[in-house]
């Protein structure tokens, strides 16, 4: 009878210890899924000029690129992209694709931007005999000025979106040697772009001019547009910044 009891109470033990171990492994399956939120849904826009249309790329430049990194996440359930990137567009023309994609932005995550190239260009040509340091200034504070307006009417559509505005890289120099100035008139461009971004919450400027220093392989045949080379470089560098700022990834409804 004794033995009896002493098995039956063993029994017990053993039971309300496996009881306990299921308890533990359960909590702690809980706590961890609380702790890993769901995969999320990303909603991409694109805007601005041929290097968001991806000129000189068969593949669609930088944004189908940081379309793949982004899937190749485990926080990231299914991407969705809308490239509103115009070859040839000037700050100017930025505000009316803005507003003619408004749907769009509204429900966007992430926001890009590359705008500027052209605007350098215009001035370039147009002036073309008599260009001088102080056309670009000039140039530049108008373009700062567009280039605040439209981020604002951004934050109007969209009060939480992340807009990323990518620096301008120096291709002019061998359509215009006569401008020995031109790498200075874009670090110009980019510190004034740069300050007008620091005004804004959720908002980054990425810089890529070091990336086609002295760098004829990243650049297509004209001389001008990134190539597959350079458009790589350019998402690289573009997703290394999105990962060391990590407010992009807050959470969202899917």
């Amino acid at each position: 009878m004794n033995k009896f009891l002493l098995l039956l109470f063993c029994f017990c033990l053993a039971g309300c210890s496996s009881i306990q171990t299921v308890k533990e492994e359960t909590l702690q399956r809980t706590e961890e899924s609380i702790q890993q939120p769901l995969p999320r849904n990303l909603h991409i826009v694109a805007l601005g000029d041929s290097l968001t249309e991806g000129v000189g790329d068969d593949q669609d430049g930088y944004v189908t690129l940081i379309k793949r990194y982004m899937e190749e996440r485990e926080d990231i359930n299914e991407v969705f992209v809308n490239n509103f990137g115009k070859r040839g567009l000037r700050s100017t023309q930025l505000a009316d694709v803005i507003i003619n994609n408004e749907p769009f932005i509204r429900q966007a995550d992430l926001i890009f931007i590359t705008i500027g190239g052209n605007d350098i260009m215009k001035v370039a040509r147009s002036h073309f005999l008599t260009l001088t340091y102080d056309l670009f200034v000039k140039e530049q504070e108008a373009f700062a000025s567009r280039l605040h307006e439209q981020l604002q009417l951004l934050r109007h559509m969209n009060e939480d979106a992340y807009i990323v505005l990518i620096g301008l890289y120096n291709p002019f120099s061998s359509a215009f040697p006569n401008i020995p100035e031109m790498d200075d008139i874009i670090h110009m461009w980019n510190e004034g772009s740069k300050q007008v971004v620091s005004r804004y919450d959720y908002a980054l400027f990425v810089p890529i001019a070091d990336l086609f220093e002295g760098r004829d392989d990243v650049l297509y045949d004209d001389q001008f547009h990134p190539n597959a080379r350079g458009y790589e470089r350019m998402a690289q560098r573009i997703y290394t910044y999105l990962q060391k700022h990590v407010e992009w990834l807050k959470e969202n409804e899917q």
